[in-house]
């Protein structure tokens, strides 16, 4: 058994001055930490920072005494969108979309308002100008509750007899608004047909059936220089033929409106050549109507509704009826449709007839 003086105290694990060591070395550690970071966020690096705040009216500026830290926005995967269809087994997968960044989108954006509302400024004013213009010019007008869409106006006026007192009213009413308007008299507003053509129409001939004729009542001095010029060349055949001679010969002419004032009871009859003779299968006339409803179209009548159907892209007449009683023939309204024009009643004009002079 050892004696108590062999005996040694253990040595202690950790002194003082390691520990003291220890602390030291971990403060120059830290302190490196902290340097490193300044250095990195340092006023070189803050001057270049700037914000972007949008403005009403699509501006854009810095704004003052303000730093904000750039935020990075990290990439986002969007999920692939599918469209469903009505197979239960069929889906669509679009590519996926990368997230935009959030100035790109407001620059955008931004762009974009500003660019559309030029855009309706420009577009609007050009596309009023280029559809008056494609129009040829023409001049809207109002013409006793008709709207006359026309420079050069050809006008017939029924000076039958039942007709004579409305005359002077309806010519007046037109010159205010188409001073230098072709206004032609003639006998009636009959339309008459032969088989394939209309009759003393330009390419008639035949034998015509029996009609009524009278004089025209056109006064010259009232015509332009045209005016007379067609006058001369359609009178005769006007004078036979009334309202289907004169529309089927001034289709040829150059008018971009042909008005029509009438009471519409002549009506448009139609004649077939049997045995030499002209013999009237249809008319719906109001003083003797024949062969109930037309079934299809004559070649006369087919070339005048193609002639009026040029009228909306400024190759061919409009056409505009007024009636003061009845309603026009179906034949004479189809041509109307064909040629984007009116039919008007004016019936309204029999209660100051009795003041007007024939």
């Amino acid at each position: 058994m050892e004696s108590r003086d062999s005996v040694r105290p253990r040595p202690r694990a950790r002194s003082l001055s390691g520990l003291a060591f220890s602390i030291a070395v971990h403060v120059v550690l830290v302190m490196a930490a902290c340097w490193i970071v300044w250095r990195q966020a340092g006023p070189g690096q803050r001057a270049q920072e700037f914000v972007a705040h949008a403005a009403s009216g699509g501006r854009s500026g810095a704004s003052v005494g303000a730093v904000v830290h750039p935020v990075s926005h990290p990439k986002i995967r969007m999920p692939r969108a599918r469209l469903a269809t009505k197979s239960a087994s069929a889906t669509l997968a679009l590519p996926p979309m990368a997230a935009p960044k959030l100035g790109a989108t407001m620059g955008a954006a931004m762009g974009r308002g500003g660019a559309f509302g030029r855009g309706i400024g420009r577009g609007t004013g050009g596309g009023l100008g280029v559809g008056l213009g494609k129009s040829a010019g023409f001049v809207g007008r109002p013409v006793m509750g008709a709207f006359i869409r026309a420079k050069r106006v050809a006008v017939y006026l029924d000076c039958s007899g039942s007709m004579r007192s409305y005359l002077p009213r309806v010519e007046a009413e037109i010159r205010k608004e188409f001073p230098d308007a072709d206004v032609f008299r003639f006998d009636g507003a009959r339309v008459v047909g032969l088989g394939d053509m209309i009759v003393f129409g330009r390419r008639f001939q035949g034998v015509a059936p029996r009609l009524r004729e009278g004089p025209t009542q056109t006064a010259l001095e009232t015509l332009t220089p045209n005016g007379r010029s067609v006058q001369a060349k359609v009178r005769t055949a006007c004078e036979k033929g009334s309202l289907g001679a004169w529309m089927d010969r001034l289709l040829a002419e150059s008018y971009d409106a042909l008005v029509v004032f009438s009471d519409f009871q002549d009506g448009v009859r139609l004649y077939e050549t049997r045995k030499g003779e002209p013999k009237m299968v249809y008319s719906d006339s109001s003083y003797h109507k024949t062969g109930g409803v037309q079934k299809g179209y004559t070649r006369w009548q087919r070339e005048w509704l193609e002639a009026f159907a040029k009228a909306p892209h400024g190759a061919g007449p409009r056409l505009y009826l007024f009636t003061v009683q009845q309603e026009p023939q179906v034949f004479l309204q189809a041509c109307v449709a064909a040629s984007g024009g009116t039919s008007t009643s004016v019936s309204w004009l029999k209660k100051g007839a009795h003041k007007a002079s024939p």
